[in-house]
């Protein structure tokens, strides 16, 4: 609350301070706002970082031993950027594990495609909640019994534009998953009569890797099929039962916030070594909101330096190189972030190359 009838709370008389103090309101300290049924117990956002880096494998003790280790912990990935910076050894890329690890790749709840075991895909089409339609039935039970499309395409005499024109739907629906032979494979839903209880449990899973979360990046990490409404109930509920405090947790964000108090206090965790996240990760959807303010991009990579994001880039990454297109950061600590974008280059085999980055070069 900042305001009573128009006049700034902190500026109102005894009376109505008194009222609002019976009904559970608390001054944030601040001499602004007052809040109610939370805490105010701002951090600051590198020791957030840090603690988000470390839940998430990102963090230099806490990184998996290699990329098998990490693949039996991850639910889905899209491509090698995301797995590499959870590895302290990177001797494999993602698609050449795809046969030994059963992987197939499909659309994700934010739409990406992405690499995960079929189960994975079963509950997401769960989530999804939408039927294919009536003339989809004759796609998805061929492809219950077969997955090569060549035999698909011969018995229709269909060419292969044709053929992706008609399973490109159902591969974003999720109703279709493409396996590391390049055959297709109906997915079947989980079936369940709670459909709620399936979603619950996802979200409650999401929220459990995240130190301090905001409606906003709760929303956006979920992905389209759940409402705000349902992700509201979701986060009173965990605070009812204890996963989340609700509150002021980070000192330089306004909005409240839900943070699983357990990670929040854990202690002894060194400072983060600097980083690239790039935007096949899903931590950039968390940093979405100040990728897009601070930097104007609504994805990219995000360089971090000393725990704080410091430039964002954009680059195009063919034949092995990091091509950079675009590049916005602190002009004084431009050489930092240039290090640390040569350190994320090096870690990925992959050289910085393009006209920007000569240019930034130089400087």
């Amino acid at each position: 609350m900042h305001s009573f009838n128009g006049v700034p709370v902190h500026d109102c008389d005894e009376n109505i301070q008194a009222i609002l103090s019976d009904l559970g309101f608390v001054s944030m300290g601040d001499g602004e706002r007052y809040i109610r049924g939370g805490v105010v117990e701002p951090r600051p956002r590198k020791s957030i970082n840090r603690l988000l880096f470390h839940t998430h494998n990102i963090h230099q003790v806490s990184r998996w031993e290699n990329e098998t280790y990490a693949l039996k912990e991850i639910d889905e990935l899209r491509d090698d950027f995301a797995l590499r910076g959870r590895c302290e050894m990177f001797r494999v890329d993602l698609q050449s594990m795809a046969a030994t690890e059963q992987l197939h790749q499909g659309t994700n709840l934010r739409g990406h495609q992405v690499w995960a075991r079929l189960p994975h895909f079963q509950r997401l089409l769960a989530i999804r909640n939408a039927p294919p339609e009536d003339d989809d039935f004759g796609i998805l039970e061929f492809f219950r019994k077969h997955n090569d499309p060549s035999v698909f395409m011969e018995r229709l005499a269909m060419r292969r534009a044709e053929f992706r024109k008609l399973i490109s739907p159902l591969v974003r629906s999720g109703h279709l998953v493409q396996d590391y032979r390049g055959g297709f494979k109906t997915v079947e839903p989980i079936k369940s009569d709670d459909l709620w209880s399936i979603k619950r449990q996802y979200l409650r899973e999401l929220v459990e890797d995240y130190p301090v979360i905001s409606m906003k990046q709760f929303e956006r990490l979920a992905g389209t099929p759940f409402s705000p409404e349902e992700i509201s109930d979701v986060l009173h509920e965990f605070e009812e039962d204890g996963t989340l405090i609700k509150g002021f947790l980070v000192d330089d964000q306004h909005d409240i916030s839900w943070g699983r108090k357990e990670i929040l206090e854990s202690e002894g965790i060194p400072k983060t070594r600097d980083l690239v996240i790039p935007p096949s990760d899903p931590l950039i959807h968390y940093f979405g909101g100040l990728l897009r303010e601070r930097f104007g991009f609504g994805s990219a990579y995000l360089v971090f330096h000393k725990e704080e994001p410091i430039a964002a880039f954009k680059a195009n990454t063919r034949n092995a190189t990091i091509d950079v297109t675009d590049f916005v950061g602190d002009s004084e600590l431009e050489k930092e972030a240039l290090r640390v974008m040569k350190e994320f280059a090096w870690e990925h085999q992959m050289p910085l190359t393009g006209d920007l980055y000569e240019k930034l070069r130089s400087r």
